[in-house]
């Protein structure tokens, strides 16, 4: 067999798998673990998602896989990729991912990054969702996650015990990217002090979603707006999905708001009048939404910023749940759930950082006839 040139760019993805703490002992490394990673990441970037399947992949793949690693003792059996996926340590794999995506995103100055959870449901069974935890119960895997929509990507995954920790999870999350000069949008849970201060401390900007969570702060905020004290105003309409959407953008300083500067960095107040109106009925409804902002930028511009934060739902979970199977997967021990995912957000960062203009689904089915295509996809 021709020795394989480990220049080429899929090499740099290898070499970063490999850097991945094996947690095995030393025996029990029959198969070494950045080849499983591989097999798993070629696997599911081919539309396999049960071990059985990619332990098929590997097996029918043995000569193409051996392109960029040995193999010496064949493919894994399903067992031992469960056993080791599950023996990983999630915060080790998290931390590569991190650095793995900042390769593929180069500079993020200027880019929107939506932070925001997701549930990862089958991860535990319904009932043990059902039960008391002094009785057994268990809550799912819950994820909190960077995704920035302007570069398509995944950039970074936190796994935390549940959506109440999500405070917890945020700082954490931003302190694993590089974040220079971007814009943070995160939802209602991470209108924090503490978490505007960090994303500020990071040399970045923020818009932090203000809901009923904090009292006091959204009725001041809320008065503001029905007093009409507003700096500047704008309205974009969006016609689709059988309706019609107007959405107005009102501003004003933050220096009218009592006790400001609590919120390191704040410098706008933000209210998003939503307006829909479905085309067959013609029922409307009005939805009022409030904004704390270190922004110091035109209602125009957080009017469209705002409306992208969304992109984190509809471009990613979307994806992960309805292209991936992520909400219907069973996979339930250790710590499978939040590594399997990331294994799933590598792959979609491959997919969509690769320049052919078709949909992740087209991709994936390219993937799977393909050899080809699959190297392609991976030398980009």
């Amino acid at each position: 067999m021709q020795e394989p040139n480990y220049s080429q760019p899929i090499y740099s993805l290898l070499d970063m798998l490999g850097d991945i703490e094996d947690p095995r002992i030393d025996r029990k490394k029959l198969y070494p673990l950045e080849e499983i990673l591989f097999l798993m990441v070629c696997a599911v970037m081919s539309g396999l998602q049960e071990w059985e399947e990619m332990v098929d992949f590997g097996e029918l793949k043995q000569e193409w896989l051996r392109k960029y690693r040995p193999f010496v003792n064949g493919i894994p059996s399903h067992d031992t990729l469960n056993r080791v996926m599950g023996l990983i340590k999630h915060d080790e794999f998290e931390a590569f991912f991190a650095v793995w995506a900042a390769g593929l995103a180069g500079s993020l100055s200027g880019k929107l990054i939506n932070i925001d959870g997701k549930k990862l449901r089958g991860s535990v069974n319904k009932l043990e969702q059902q039960l008391p935890k002094k009785d057994g119960g268990k809550s799912a895997v819950h994820l909190v996650e960077a995704w920035c929509s302007e570069l398509n990507l995944c950039l970074g995954q936190v796994k935390t015990e549940d959506k109440s920790n999500e405070i917890t999870a945020i700082p954490a999350l931003l302190d694993m990217l590089e974040l220079g000069q971007s814009i943070i949008s995160i939802d209602a849970m991470g209108c924090q002090k503490t978490i505007a201060a960090k994303i500020v401390e990071k040399e970045a900007d923020y818009i932090l979603a203000l809901k009923s969570n904090h009292e006091t702060l959204h009725r001041n905020v809320t008065q503001l707006f029905e007093n009409k004290q507003v700096v500047e105003s704008n309205a974009q309409q969006n016609i689709g999905h059988g309706r019609i959407e107007t959405r107005t953008c009102r501003m004003i300083s933050a220096e009218m708001l009592p006790n400001a500067t609590d919120w390191i960095g704040l410098k706008n107040l933000v209210e998003i009048r939503s307006e829909r109106t479905e085309v067959t009925t013609g029922n409307t409804a009005i939805e009022y939404r409030y904004y704390l902002t270190s922004l110091d930028e035109t209602a125009v511009k957080l009017n469209q910023l705002v409306r992208q934060h969304w992109g984190i739902e509809n471009k990613l979970h979307w994806a992960m749940d309805v292209q991936f199977g992520e909400d219907s997967s069973q996979k339930q021990s250790n710590n499978v759930p939040q590594n399997l995912a990331l294994i799933r957000r590598c792959v979609l960062n491959l997919l969509k950082s690769f320049p052919e203009n078709i949909s992740v689904n087209r991709k994936i089915s390219k993937c799977a006839i393909s050899d080809d295509y699959r190297q392609k996809i991976l030398d980009f």
